[in-house]
């Protein structure tokens, strides 16, 4: 049995020992759940948990909400608002380190693999951080990738007052780099790429710069759950993350299925779009040589921490949060 396998029986025996006891509406634990930004392909796993019901089978009541970006959900977690949500790692270390009487941990790492690019058009002729001296890069504010980049510019020795920061919502993104008002911008590759390719684009039209690639090998986006919760109830949230882990691994399955969880939600979005940005999603962030040996949600400490540590050194942290400060490891594969 392969170690997919595993956690797909692990998961489904926690959510049948549930089941087996079924609650009454009224004694289903309410859950609110924030996403990292709009309803986009990275959603339809937990969409997909929802609509076939793993988290009531799981006991649970779970709302799942979109938001603006990362730093949205964890200050939405950390308010105690919602309970738990998706963010990125290195948002999260950034929080912590600043706030850490009041932040978030992650409970299960889904992204082994970071998604934050710096992406341009061929044209410009961007091909590492070093190019983008004397040029304008447009990005977010609240996103995983915009909170990045000064700690990528950093890590590549670039100086941030080198480079035209022109704040931008993420709705317009992509279409200003393609009009040419910037020079690059940053998103999450999946997202960025996915925007552009229906506009015509080729892969040898862009430039697509992976953080990883350049001295940020940071964990990405993962399950984070509020102090309070899991004070106050460790168990919702393991049952939460194997209702969380099924949508996972039927998403892996089929992401067509799981796509078609979007469009349930917003009938204008893109569905075979979607399921080949899933896909995407899943081949290069989420299955990688580590999940792969080792299980969705495997960690490597001595990775995290150096992980923490890069944050926190180039957003110039008050504090270097510990691993326990930012993550609860009892809800891994096979705890």
């Amino acid at each position: 049995m392969n170690t997919f396998s595993r956690i797909k029986t692990l998961a489904a025996a926690t959510l049948l020992a549930c089941a087996a006891a079924p609650a009454l509406a009224a004694d289903l634990v309410p859950i609110k759940f924030s996403l990292n930004s709009s309803i986009s392909a990275d959603a339809a796993p937990y969409l997909l948990a929802l609509e076939r019901g793993y988290f009531k089978q799981a006991g649970l009541d779970v709302t799942i909400d979109a938001s603006s970006g990362s730093g949205e959900a964890v200050t939405r977690v950390a308010s105690g608002v919602y309970q738990m949500g998706s963010a990125d790692f290195a948002t999260l270390v950034e929080f912590a380190g600043r706030q850490p009487a009041v932040s978030p941990k992650a409970v299960l790492v889904v992204y082994d693999r970071a998604p934050q690019a710096v992406i341009s058009l061929a044209a410009a002729n961007i091909k590492k951080p070093a190019d983008l001296v004397g040029k304008t890069v447009g990005g977010g504010t609240t996103d995983g990738p915009a909170r990045l980049f000064p700690a990528l510019l950093a890590s590549a020795g670039v100086s941030k007052d080198a480079v035209k920061w022109r704040q931008v919502s993420p709705q317009i993104r992509d279409s200003m780099l393609l009009t040419k008002q910037v020079d690059a911008v940053v998103g999450n590759d999946y997202t960025t790429w996915f925007n552009l390719k229906p506009r015509g684009l080729k892969p040898e039209d862009v430039n697509i710069l992976e953080y990883a690639d350049f001295g940020l090998d940071v964990y990405s986006n993962s399950i984070i759950a509020s102090q309070a919760m899991l004070k106050d109830d460790p168990d919702a949230v393991k049952r939460f993350v194997a209702a969380a882990m099924k949508g996972w691994q039927d998403a892996i399955a089929d992401p067509q299925a799981a796509a078609k969880t979007l469009t349930n939600r917003d009938k204008l979005i893109d569905g075979p779009l979607e399921a080949e940005r899933l896909a995407w999603v899943l081949d290069h962030k989420v299955k990688t040589p580590h999940a792969l040996k080792y299980g969705i949600g495997s960690i490597d400490p001595q990775r995290m921490e150096k992980n923490i540590a890069t944050v926190a050194e180039s957003f110039g942290l008050p504090s270097v949060p510990s691993v326990a400060t930012v993550y609860d490891g009892r809800f891994a594969p096979g705890k």
